[in-house]
């Protein structure tokens, strides 16, 4: 059973939905956690509800963008030292791409791309502490493309990029980062612009208990991977992964030649997936540029 006795978390955006149920699972485990939510009182109704099943944990306000070193402080003020983040808070703004895509874009940029590298910078050295510090982030099962979530899915394709390569500096220090792509029924799934079919499809079938139990593998000493992204929605876990195929050569390229050789370009049935760094029977990250 992976339990995470001694161990203390941090999640955010944990006063409702799929933060929450992290933050009760990982309680339920034995960990300590730090609950950080822009809106107070959810926080601590949250932490209230682990307290009152036997759990350890503390609710506090902070918004990612501008209180990151705060939300940290929190943790280790309240529980000496903090080993796993679980970077959770984000928003999700349905937006044509016009004359505000700019706007658009950089707000959910700085809500879940910014907020997740601040609040893990902010935590760094604490989980280089702690000997086996996790972070585990939220990236999208959109990143595959989405219409009218032009700003959302580029902020979180930054993250699953982010992901990948940080965790390269990472396993030298101790640290292992993942993360999710989660489907799920919560608030922003009720608000989204999508079919009322959808949503009902969602809120039976898609809860954000079947999500979390992937977040706490991740976020367990027992984690045995590293830079990756998995998709976890109604029971079904997959790896979400980049890949490259045998493509076409031609030293001496012509725009001709693209034209000619493009059912070869961008055919997938030779496509391999890029693998962590040193990953049997993958291309490695290393590979590529040697």
């Amino acid at each position: 059973m992976l339990e995470f006795n001694d161990k203390v978390a941090l999640v955010t955006g944990a006063g409702r939905g799929l933060g929450r149920s992290h933050a009760e699972l990982l309680a339920s485990r034995g960990a300590a956690v730090l609950v950080s939510d822009m809106n107070q009182a959810a926080a601590e109704e949250t932490a209230a509800a682990i307290v009152a099943a036997g759990g350890k944990a503390v609710g506090v306000q902070g918004d990612v963008t501008t209180d990151a070193e705060a939300i940290v402080k929190a943790a280790v003020d309240n529980f000496g030292k903090l080993d796993i983040v679980i970077n959770n808070a984000g928003i999700d703004q349905h937006t044509d791409f016009d004359e505000n895509a700019l706007a658009q874009t950089r707000r959910h940029m700085e809500v879940n791309f910014f907020g997740t590298v601040a609040v893990t910078a902010a935590a760094w050295p604490y989980l280089v502490a702690s000997g086996n510090g996790r972070v585990v982030s939220t990236a999208s099962p959109t990143l595959s493309g989405w219409e009218g979530e032009t700003p959302y899915v580029a902020s979180k394709g930054a993250l699953y990029a982010w992901t990948r390569t940080l965790s390269i500096e990472a396993l030298k220090k101790g640290i292992r980062v993942n993360a999710i792509a989660p489907t799920a029924y919560t608030a922003l799934a009720e608000a989204a612009d999508i079919p009322q079919s959808l949503k009902d499809q969602l809120k039976a079938t898609m809860t954000t208990a079947m999500v979390s139990p992937v977040v706490a593998y991740l976020a367990s000493d027992e984690c045995a991977v590293a830079g990756e992204t998995i998709l976890a929605q109604g029971g079904l876990i997959q790896r979400f992964s980049l890949a490259m195929n045998d493509g076409y050569t031609n030293p001496e390229l012509t725009p001709e030649d693209v034209q000619a050789n493009l059912e070869a370009i961008v055919d997938d049935s030779s496509a391999k997936p890029l693998g962590i760094v040193g990953t049997e029977g993958e291309v490695s990250l290393l590979d590529l540029f040697e």
